[in-house]
């Protein structure tokens, strides 16, 4: 964290409000930024290695990354657009581009079987040592004119590129476990991109990389004799075109170490800059002007039209008015405040003059004084493990010091009236598209967003109504619903930067506060437009140095840079296609038609009966997200799943058999038609002469382990305790529950199994008869730490190597939990963060997120970039 957080600039209540999240700007630590760093730094060598498309855009592609660290492979395999389900939104299924970014030289199989895989997809799998999968789409409002104006020889119209941005669209990264890729935590540390979000800025640069030599070599093929290429000066206004939505509002809340140390980094490096005595030298001041002008500059030819954030000419005004303190400073007239450096008094006086977006544009260039010093703070701070422990034997008073301190803001913070706070996060089973809307509309969706200021208070109560002597395990076996918020709060109590102060149910929170932070503070995306106040588009590596730049280019001159290109360029503005009209209001006040109505593909709950192979690499992320769906389809309240998901990964991990068992019990325990899933029940417990008796009521301990080891937990001491678990089905998860417990130095010993039925040994279980009672010990090891080193390297082993499972649990376990995603329905397919007009058909309900007189004024961003694929498709 920062040195004093009771600064202005380091202050939680300031930093983490939402508004200020979103006015946070990329910084040399930022991922696509940190990345082009270290590519210019160790030059690496990016060679194309086959290029091989027809006039209608089909073909395939093959780059070779060769960097100090080793080798890299990027395929990409183009297809000709099609107006079939084309859009950017995750329940696409038409992209110009599908690719892979294979660790190390992809040999003549990987391509093969890569190639074959890619278009599934979902039920697709990722070939061995595969980082990334990626889509992408061109945009066809400029991609084509773009084409035409090379084949006759001209350059495509400064004006129009420099408004659009981008030729081709970013439409999907998936890594880190997702189909089987590689998870990043197994990246060696000595890899090139075992940096934070590394492995998706490289296949990002490289679809930038792709997109001109795409469009070069198709306007050759229209007109060898003609055909030129982009001038240099002209291809530095391309990025990579890239929209986020709700998606990353989920990230954000669900990934709160990531966030905390993103934010504590970077107050770091600007607690260091502003106190250090050695900065301020009228070098350094020279610097700041010189990375002053070109900023200034930048923004002031944007055309980026914000709705919820400051206006480009505003902060411009403001960093104005910084650049002329700075230049004060140069000339010694800047006077220090008592206890100040010359760098802090003028960022103290800015901080209460300039907008928010302007002071950290200031921080970011401050920044760029001490490159080594963000070298070394991006090295302590960006490679982080994202556990959230949760020991059982916590004591009560010191769970509620955490609360009345660490959470005191989520206590105090004043919240709306119910009626407006009903927004549910929730993910559809159309494709897995995040969505967000009124609970009303949606009144069986599973919640996917920890409320802190409602569970913080829930938690509290729970603690001051407790019996004395209650331990944390016990609150919790009787409160499961709050142990997610229990594992948060423990997990984040020294971590002030984690989350934003605000109510994410509120109806008037704003989305796109957290998910610009994401994309423009984290990712490094700049131009972050913000669209229906829950959409963020933006551009990746715009004026980055191109493949054969590498060597001479600069890593802090870059970005936020622009020059006019040097050329002249023939007048060719884009034309709307045929009939192509203005979105907005008819004259009969109706509701303005989709151009594209797309057609969502629900994704099946039951697997097919024949699979491709035998077996499948199980990889930790996806069984995590797999998991999590399977325990809300099995009804584990809401707080309580988090766990749920945890003591399955642990339970295959000590027993691999318990993957098969899991996936029959979803198989036997959730409707196939409906979805619907028996009711849960927490376990209950009595004590009888010095024997804990926890009766499980009939369920499988896959369902209800979580709970078992925060009860089994809480009652080990140094002396031995007796047990029993009786109505309770093994599925293999005993084995599970002694790893579990070892996490926390507990030593769990079973006797053998009593009754009939299955043990902890025994294969499927006879769901029909009276499970076996389970008897043991629990205790405080008396070699703790030994305990807790096994449960590491057993589940490390398992993070980096995977699990061979045969393909009938795995399929069983995917489809099954997709019962856990919420059905697609006509109102839910508004309650996405990007374009509506493409769903909305005439006479369906509007969601009351809206009104139809905001609907009316809207534009879609999607039916900008597809406007001409009618005519595309026409001409090719």
């Amino acid at each position: 964290m920062a040195h004093n957080q009771n600064a202005y600039y380091s202050d939680p209540a300031i930093v983490m409000d939402p508004r200020n999240l979103g006015a946070m700007q990329p910084t040399r630590l930022s991922a696509s930024r940190s990345f082009m760093s270290k590519m210019i730094r160790e030059n690496w060598r990016i060679e194309r290695e086959v290029f091989e498309i027809d006039r209608r855009g089909n073909g395939q592609a093959r780059y070779s990354i060769s960097t100090p660290e080793g080798a890299l492979t990027f395929l990409a395999f183009m297809s000709e657009p099609s107006n079939k389900n084309r859009t950017g939104r995750i329940i696409g299924t038409s992209w110009d581009m599908i690719g892979a970014l294979i660790d190390g030289v992809a040999t003549a199989e990987q391509v093969r079987e890569t190639e074959e895989e890619l278009p599934r997809l979902y039920e697709g799998r990722a070939t061995a040592n595969t980082l990334m999968w990626f889509r992408s789409n061109q945009s066809l409002r400029i991609f084509r004119a773009v084409r035409a104006a090379l084949a006759r020889g001209d350059q495509p119209d400064i004006k129009d590129l420099r408004h659009v941005g981008y030729i081709m669209r970013n439409t999907g990264l998936d890594g880190n476990g997702t189909f089987g890729t590689t998870p990043f935590a197994a990246i060696r540390k000595d890899h090139p991109l075992k940096s934070s979000y590394h492995a998706q800025m490289l296949s990002a640069y490289l679809m930038r990389e792709l997109s001109v030599d795409l469009v070069e070599e198709l306007a050759r093929l229209d007109a060898p004799d003609t055909a030129v290429c982009i001038d240099p000066s002209i291809k530095r206004l391309i990025g990579v075109g890239n929209g986020s939505a709700l998606g990353l509002a989920m990230l954000f809340y669900n990934r709160p170490i990531l966030v905390n140390s993103y934010i504590s980094a970077y107050l770091k490096v600007v607690d260091h800059v502003l106190r250090s005595e050695t900065l301020g030298t009228k070098e350094d001041f020279t610097t700041l002007e010189d990375h002053l002008n070109r900023t200034i500059r930048y923004r002031s030819f944007l055309t980026t039209s914000y709705r919820f954030f400051t206006s480009n000419m505003e902060i411009v005004a403001d960093l104005r008015r910084i650049r002329a303190k700075v230049r004060a400073a140069a000339r010694g007239e800047v006077i220090p405040a008592a206890g100040d450096t010359v760098l802090a008094t003028i960022h103290r006086e800015a901080s209460a003059q300039v907008s928010k977006e302007a002071l950290h544009s200031f921080n970011t260039l401050l920044m760029e004084l001490v490159p080594d010093y963000c070298a070394q703070i991006s090295e302590q701070y960006l490679n982080f493990e994202e556990n959230l422990a949760l020991d059982p034997t916590t004591p009560l008073n010191t769970l509620r010091e955490v609360i009345t301190t660490s959470f005191q803001w989520a206590l105090s913070l004043p919240l709306n009236d119910d009626e407006n706070r009903d927004r549910v996060w929730y993910q559809s089973r159309a494709a897995e598209e995040p969505r967000s809307g009124p609970r009303e509309e949606v009144p069986e969706a599973h919640e996917l967003i920890q409320s802190y200021p409602l569970y913080v208070r829930e938690l509290l109560s729970a603690i001051d109504h407790a019996e004395h002597g209650t331990t944390l395990g016990d609150l919790l076996s009787n409160h499961p619903e709050l142990e997610y918020i229990t594992r948060l709060v423990l997990s984040l109590k020294d971590k002030p930067y984690a989350t934003a102060y605000a109510d994410p149910h509120d109806t008037d929170f704003v989305p796109v506060w957290v998910i610009r932070f994401v994309n423009s503070f984290i990712h490094g995306l700049d131009r972050t437009e913000d669209h229906m106040g829950r959409d963020v588009r933006g551009l990746i590596f715009e004026s980055a140095p191109y493949r054969d730049e590498i060597a001479e280019a600069d890593d802090s001159t870059w970005w936020w840079s622009y020059e006019k290109p040097a050329v002249s360029t023939r007048t060719a503005h884009i034309a709307p296609a045929a009939g192509a009209a203005k979105m907005g209001a008819t004259s009969t006040g109706e509701m303005p038609a989709a151009k594209v109505v797309l057609t969502p593909i629900q994704t099946p709950i039951t697997p097919p009966e024949a699979h491709d192979t035998e077996t499948i690499e199980m990889k930790y992320r996806e069984l995590r997200l797999m998991a999590g769906r399977a325990y809300q389809a099995l009804n584990v309240p809401q707080g309580s799943w988090h766990g749920g998901r945890e003591f399955v990964v642990t339970s295959l991990v000590a027993d691999l058999q318990a993957a098969t068992a899991f996936g029959d019990l979803l198989i036997s325990a959730i409707d196939p038609d409906t979805g619907k899933a028996p009711a849960w029940r927490a376990p209950s417990y009595s004590n009888a002469d010095g024997m804990l008796v926890i009766d499980n009521h009939g369920q499988s301990l896959l369902a209800t382990g979580h709970v078992l080891v925060n009860l089994l937990g809480s009652h080990a001491g140094d002396t031995p305790q007796r047990f029993e678990i009786v109505n309770a089905v093994a599925d293999h998860a005993l084995a599970g529950l002694q790893l579990e417990l070892s996490r926390y130095g507990i030593s769990l010993d079973l006797a053998e199994a009593d009754g009939t039925g299955t043990d902890a040994n025994g294969t499927a279980p006879d769901r029909t008869v009276t499970p076996p009672t389970h008897t043991g010990t629990v205790a405080i090891s008396s070699d703790p730490e030994t305990l807790k080193k096994e449960h590491r390297q057993a589940m490390y082993d398992f993070v980096v190597n995977g699990r061979t499972v045969d393909s009938r649990t795995f399929w069983n376990i995917y489809y099954r939990a997709n019962a856990g995603l919420d059905v697609d329905t006509p109102i839910s397919r508004q309650h996405t963060g990007g374009t509506v007009l493409d769903v909305i058909k005439p006479g369906e309900r509007i969601t009351k997120q809206f009104t139809s007189e905001e609907l009316h004024l809207l534009t879609d961003p999607d039916e900008l970039d597809n406007q001409n694929i009618t005519d595309f498709i026409a001409a090719h």
